[in-house]
């Protein structure tokens, strides 16, 4: 499911978020200065009234296909559990922030 549209500005990425209790017209990708090991390529920043807060983080990631894309994981007090999805870029050259659930959860729960 799409949950967001965004365009590239110069290394970073900017846009709307508009799904699962969040409603957001101000949702930014910057890059990080100096990453390490691990950590994130991308801190997701929100602003709502002027505020900006962290949102989440996204690392960048190359498909079987070879395309590449943003892992996206968010998270923050307003949601009930971190959501995972894929900045994906688009044939009009948008991108789309594209929400996936998390099937090892699922998986769990079945067998619960």
């Amino acid at each position: 499911m799409m949950i967001g549209k965004f365009t590239q500005q110069g290394d970073s990425y900017e846009g709307s978020l508009y799904a699962l209790g969040l409603s957001l017209r101000i949702v930014r990708f910057s890059p990080v200065p100096a990453k390490q090991g691990n950590g994130p390529d991308f801190v997701v920043l929100g602003e709502t009234g002027g505020v900006t807060f962290d949102l989440g983080a996204a690392w960048a990631k190359t498909s079987k296909a070879g395309k590449a894309y943003l892992s996206v994981k968010l998270d923050g007090p307003t949601l009930a559990q971190p959501i995972n999805g894929a900045l994906t870029k688009q044939q009009d050259g948008s991108y789309a922030l594209v929400w996936s659930r998390d099937a090892r959860k699922d998986d769990d729960q079945v067998a619960a």
